[in-house]
């Protein structure tokens, strides 16, 4: 699993759905002025914290938009802000080690707050290094409800999934937000 490009795809995706931009989540954490906010309280990780709380939001309006309400032992509904626990937990390994990286990174997060409406969906391809193919794949679809695009059940997410459930989320609209999800066994 590449790890830095699904933290660069959930940057691009959370940013690009906040209010100012395509209006998924009433958010601006992911902005200029949120930089400046989290610099105050988080001098030493800012950009780390600010992407935490950015990606919170935006788990919390795709779990918001597909209901999500987990059965324990039954199947487990993943989209880009939420894998299953085992991934999660590898996710948030590696970005720990991160922190220490301060400078490799700087340049995606001053690029991500700068993003505008317009770039979506060249962004994902740019700032994420997104597969054109999963561009044109997400063109293709048809959401299976007005909040909801299903891909197919897979027995283990790999990175092609990763790419597929970022990509989906070009089948929304400014102000209306289409979650691209998939179930694995729990």
């Amino acid at each position: 699993m590449d790890f830095r490009q699904l933290f660069k795809l959930r940057l691009v995706v959370a940013a690009m759905g906040e209010t100012q931009r395509l209006g998924w989540w009433n958010s601006g954490v992911l902005t200029g002025t949120g930089e400046f906010l989290f610099q105050q309280g988080f001098p030493r990780s800012a950009p780390f914290a600010q992407t935490r709380a950015g990606f919170r939001v935006a788990q919390l309006a795709c779990d918001e938009a597909l209901a999500i309400q987990p059965t324990p032992g039954g199947p487990i509904t993943c989209h880009l802000f939420r894998l299953t626990p085992q991934l999660e937990d590898a996710f948030e390994n590696e970005r720990n080690r991160w922190l220490d990286e301060p400078q490799e990174w700087a340049d995606c997060f001053q690029a991500a707050w700068g993003l505008s409406a317009e770039q979506w969906p060249q962004a994902l391809v740019e700032l994420a290094e997104l597969d054109p193919d999963a561009i044109e794949w997400a063109r293709q679809q048809t959401p299976q409800t007005a909040k909801a695009l299903r891909l197919d059940d897979p027995f283990e997410i790999n990175q092609g999934h990763i790419e597929r459930l970022a990509a989906g989320f070009l089948c929304g609209q400014p102000g209306q937000l289409v979650v691209p999800y998939l179930q694995v066994a729990g």
